[in-house]
């Protein structure tokens, strides 16, 4: 695995102490809710105002709230990556944002090294350092938008997430997939995918599996773009440009031994915005960060600094 890109940070506000810990209702009584409860104590008895909240909008309210009397130090995210996107997307632009990992891949904490106890998610709370790093954002053809953290996937992967997530009867593990990967797979037809950028001119990009990346990193660990730094206002591209499960296998063990960028089938680029289409489907499936989002065409563009993540101090 790559190591990370440095990032540039900036203080915490010590003087704001109100600390709102979102956690989805589902949890119940479960680990999830018993960790947020210890990280609220701990919270607490270092002097800081923390308070654990299940209603959405109860949260976007307390925020506003908060942001605009100068007391919000951050709301933890308690879940998964797309536990972070949805806050990513409901909080007002300057929340802090510190993710508590408790989902099935948690792939932007593991790109920060983020930990998972509540004592050490406290001490980056109360010690740690604020890094402004760019968002990404989908906008479709009707001009609604979506922000996101990680990526974009568009054609057979976007669909083994639109099956998940319509066939989705409970808590989502790694195993989860197997039923839907299969499925898919033998049944997709990979469209051929239309890919442009101002910066190329006139030159139209060709993909039958597409990846838009605002961070240097996707499921397992894989690394697609490494020249991606969460900081530079750039997304990068990976674009497959074969079809059919036995080129989508090559690709996956190109990925997992990090050869993908040597294959002439394989186009590794680096954009500030890129739109993409399909003339053979043109409503083919898209998801950012794991969830389902809508259909082609679309176009991506990054956000700069909007995503402000609580991370540990040097």
């Amino acid at each position: 695995m790559n190591a990370i890109a440095p990032v540039q940070t900036e203080p915490l506000n010590t003087e704001a102490k109100h600390v709102i810990i979102s956690l989805n209702p589902r949890a119940g009584s479960g680990p999830s809710r018993e960790s947020a409860e210890q990280l609220r104590e701990i919270l607490i008895a270092h002097g800081l105002e923390a308070e654990v909240e299940t209603n959405l909008q109860q949260i976007v309210a307390k925020a506003t709230t908060a942001i605009s009397d100068g007391s919000l130090r951050c709301v933890v995210g308690v879940g998964g990556d797309g536990t972070q996107t949805l806050l990513l997307n409901e909080l007002p632009a300057g929340s802090n944002l510190c993710i508590f990992p408790q989902g099935t891949e948690n792939v932007l904490a593991k790109y920060f090294k983020l930990p998972k106890t509540p004592e050490a998610i406290a001490d980056i709370i109360i010690d740690g350092q604020i890094a402004p790093i760019d968002a990404g954002c989908v906008t479709e053809s009707d001009g609604s938008t979506k922000l996101f953290c990680l990526m974009v996937g568009c054609g057979v992967d976007a669909a083994i997430v639109h099956h998940l997530a319509a066939n989705r009867t409970g808590h989502i593990t790694k195993f989860s997939y197997l039923r839907p990967i299969w499925k898919t797979i033998r049944t997709y037809r990979y469209p051929v995918m239309q890919v442009k950028a101002d910066q190329w001119g006139e030159e139209i990009l060709e993909a039958r599996a597409l990846f838009v990346m605002n961070i240097d990193r996707y499921a397992l660990g894989f690394s697609m773009t490494p020249q991606v730094n969460p900081q530079d206002g750039k997304l990068g591209i990976c674009a497959f440009q074969k079809g059919g499960l036995l080129h989508m296998l090559k690709y996956f063990v190109a990925l997992l031994t990090n050869r993908h960028h040597r294959r002439k089938d394989c186009i590794v680029r680096y954009v500030k915005s890129v739109r993409i289409s399909s003339e053979t489907m043109p409503n083919a499936p898209t998801q950012i960060d794991g969830d389902p989002c809508g259909t082609l065409p679309i176009t991506i563009n990054t956000v700069p600094r909007r995503l402000r993540l609580v991370i540990p101090a040097p």
